[in-house]
Formats: structure tokens, C-alpha cells, sequence
């Protein structure tokens, strides 16, 4: 279920299995291996399912994610026992997504960012990096 304010969109199993399909799930284990030394660029989302910040993210990173597929990896952390990496990389706030490239944070954007905006950002990103 995904809150706006006081409207309620309960998503459709179908609707949730075809947002996960265009980004994979990380956790403390695999970070480094699929994010850090990823060859293209990625744009983690650190974020949890009891958030409804992250609820109002949720189905917009995944939109996104599948318009860029294949150029930018798109992730996903849950941040609950994940306490090591949420200092690591800093994280004071969620959702908070992190572009890296080459194993480096190039940008950070922390709170709800909507589509249109969310693709100028990754536009303008990508232009600089």
C-alpha cells in the first residue's frame, strides 16, 4: 500500500512484482560486489518498506529504473540492520538515493523526488560524470 497524504493506492501483486523487476535488491553482503564494482553507473535508493516517504518514492524510482535500463543500474537497500553501510555512506535521512560511478559517490539526493525531476537529475548527471 502506498500513501499520499490521506489518499490510499494499494498496488496489485502484479503491479509490485514489475517494480522489482527493473532494479535489484542489495544488502551489506553483496554492496561491494554489485555496487561499488559495477562498470556502469548506479543510483541506489536507501530506503524502508514503513516509510511513507519511501512509499511515495517507490513507484517513481521504479519508473525511472526501467527508462533507463541498461544504461544506469538502479538498487535498492533496505536500510533495517544495515547500520554499517548507513554510516558508511552517511545516510541521515530516507529515502536518500546515492549515484555512484567507478565505486565513488558522485551525487546525493536526499527525500521524495517525483519522476520529471528525478530524470533531469539523472540527465544532468550523466552529463558531468
Amino acid at each position: 500500500m502506498i500513501l499520499w497524504g490521506r489518499i490510499e493506492h494499494t498496488l496489485t501483486e502484479t503491479q509490485e512484482d514489475s517494480m522489482a523487476d527493473s532494479y535489484i535488491e542489495v544488502t551489506g553482503a553483496d554492496f561491494a560486489e554489485k555496487i561499488l564494482n559495477a562498470p556502469q553507473m548506479v543510483i541506489v535508493n536507501f530506503a524502508t518498506a514503513q516509510s511513507s516517504a519511501c512509499q511515495i518514492l517507490e513507484p517513481e524510482f521504479a519508473a525511472i529504473s526501467k527508462e533507463y535500463q541498461g544504461r544506469i543500474l538502479f538498487a535498492r537497500l533496505e536500510v533495517e540492520n544495515q547500520q554499517e553501510l548507513i554510516e558508511q555512506w552517511q545516510i541521515d535521512g530516507i529515502p536518500t538515493l546515492l549515484f555512484f560511478k567507478n565505486g565513488k559517490v558522485i551525487h546525493r539526493n536526499k527525500g521524495i523526488i517525483m519522476r520529471d525531476k528525478l530524470r533531469r537529475l539523472i540527465e544532468g548527471v550523466l552529463l558531468v560524470s
